[in-house]
């Protein structure tokens, strides 16, 4: 064997090795680039009647239940349940967070707003816990949060509803026992009678401006402004 066919057998293995590293190479970035790709979709997944946010692995396929050691995090990304007698979207997929919270925040303000309309004590209860998990998504567009400002107003009055219901309620069990107190031998018999003379004016006057609002035809909701098409990619 002379020394130009040794040569040429060398330089034949160098690059067969050089081109079997490159191919090792691109195969390498391929699969980081597809990691890292996947590591940045987010995914809501409906499983066992909840509504679950998943995000891609640094892997090239592959995805887990979001976790997150910031409360405000861990309670806007946990599973939400829908209100009864609702079914879950189909499972939708995003390239960005921002995405995924706008989606997040149309679904649960949706039930929000019709959970806080119902005027029923759990069912608005139901929908403060949409709203509260809603005012902590980070991405929201500036029309949502215009639109969370707006439900909030809502259930504030909603609940401001409840409270004076209970407290006429209860403003009426303490003029009963005032009552009873002032026509006793008690000791307090006397602050009893005074009591009672300036408590129950603001009885009647809450128990009557709660008669008037409920003798009101209940008035049309506004429409809902058209919002954009998702911009997200589903599966």
């Amino acid at each position: 064997m002379d020394e130009t066919t040794v040569a040429g057998r060398a330089g034949g293995t160098l690059k067969s090795a050089i081109a079997w590293v490159a191919i090792l190479g691109l195969l390498a970035l391929v699969t980081w680039l597809a990691s890292e790709r996947n590591a940045r979709s987010w995914h809501l997944v409906p499983s066992e009647g909840r509504l679950v946010v998943m995000r891609g692995l640094m892997l090239p396929a592959g995805r887990a239940a979001f976790t997150s050691s910031d409360p405000a995090l861990a309670q806007a990304y946990a599973p939400v349940v829908p209100p009864p007698g609702k079914t879950l979207p189909a499972e939708r997929t995003f390239e960005e967070r921002g995405l995924l919270d706008q989606a997040i925040f149309e679904l649960v303000a949706g039930w929000a707003r019709e959970e806080i309309a119902a005027g029923d004590p759990a069912r608005l209860e139901r929908g403060l816990g949409y709203l509260s998990r809603a005012e902590k998504l980070p991405g929201l567009s500036p029309s949502q949060r215009e639109d969370l400002t707006a439900l909030r107003a809502e259930s504030a009055y909603q609940e401001a509803m409840r409270f004076l219901s209970r407290a006429v309620d209860e403003l009426r069990e303490a003029s009963d026992r005032l009552r009873r107190a002032a026509a006793s031998r008690s000791p307090h018999a006397g602050e009893a009678g005074v009591l009672l003379r300036e408590v129950e004016p603001a009885v009647d006057a809450a128990a009557a401006a709660l008669r008037r609002i409920a003798e009101r035809p209940a008035p049309e909701p506004a429409p809902e402004p058209p919002r954009p098409a998702p911009s997200d990619s589903g599966r």
